[in-house]
């Protein structure tokens, strides 16, 4: 239940800092961020509807293939994202903190590209390009990050026609620092392999099964002072995903021996959660 609350309590705050940025970094700038956010900017400009408003609107078809593709937990921590927000887009001053467009663009991007890679890292998203980014990425082996760079680049030529291009080139400055930013924050791509010499073979291997749906190959093994029978547990996780294998480790076993190390690639079928 702990975990379970400072979870959406991390969601709420990163949603808020996504929020802060754009408003206080990209807009007065007309800097988009792309996606969701930068058709609702475009939506905004000659409409004047609030962006909060455009972005709810626009998620509500993206949340469906979510609930397909990955699953209801996702979805409900991306809603209540997507809601906290748009409350943000709504509520915080469109005011630029800053008049230099190319410190605002690259503070701007780095600031919301750290919210959306630890929101995705928790199990949720921002909604937008960040569901379809990470329906590819689970289908391909590439970065969530520069799938949703390369997906903004569509919206980028739009601002560039409706906004010139000087404005643009500071645009795809934000979107590439904020892509870097989330695959810095949210590494799924980066493998781990754990072996993990235990006594409660059998508990632990159920436990991570459940965890990571994934396999495990076990080892009879001898603990060379006690003469002990031990298992040894060999699988490979992402790197995101160690706190918690680690917190489940622990509660089945705080004896256990985990020897952690980085694994270069992976070959053959590796599921990703």
């Amino acid at each position: 239940m702990f975990r379970l609350i400072y979870q959406v309590i991390l969601v709420g705050l990163c949603s808020m800092l996504f929020g802060f940025a754009y408003n206080t970094f990209l807009i007065p700038h007309k800097l988009s961020s792309g996606g969701v956010t930068g058709i609702a900017f475009f939506i905004h400009h000659f409409l004047h509807v609030n962006t909060g408003l455009i972005v709810l609107m626009i998620n509500i078809p993206l949340f469906i293939l979510a609930v397909i593709f990955l699953g209801k937990r996702f979805v409900c921590f991306t809603i209540y994202s997507v809601v906290v927000l748009s409350f943000s887009l709504k509520v915080i001053p469109i005011h630029a903190i800053s008049n230099d467009i190319l410190l605002s663009s690259i503070i701007g991007g780095a600031l919301y590209g750290i919210a959306v890679g630890l929101i995705i890292r928790i199990g949720g998203s921002t909604g937008g390009t960040d569901i379809v980014s990470l329906i590819l990425s689970q289908k391909r082996n590439i970065q969530v990050g520069f799938l949703s760079a390369c997906i903004n680049l569509l919206v980028v030529g739009a601002s560039g026609l409706i906004f010139g291009w000087n404005i643009t080139l500071y645009t795809i400055i934000a979107i590439y620092v904020a892509g870097r930013a989330v695959d810095m924050v949210y590494t799924t791509q980066n493998k781990l392999t754990l072996r993990i010499v235990t006594e409660k073979g059998d508990e632990l291997t159920e436990a991570l099964i459940r965890l990571h749906s994934r396999g495990i190959t076990v080892n009879s093994a001898e603990g060379a002072y006690t003469h002990n029978p031990k298992k040894v547990l060999t699988t490979v996780i992402t790197r995101f995903e160690l706190n918690e294998t680690k917190h489940t480790i622990k509660m089945i076993d705080p004896h256990a021996f985990v020897n952690i190390s980085q694994t270069l690639e992976v070959m053959g079928r590796f599921r990703k959660n």
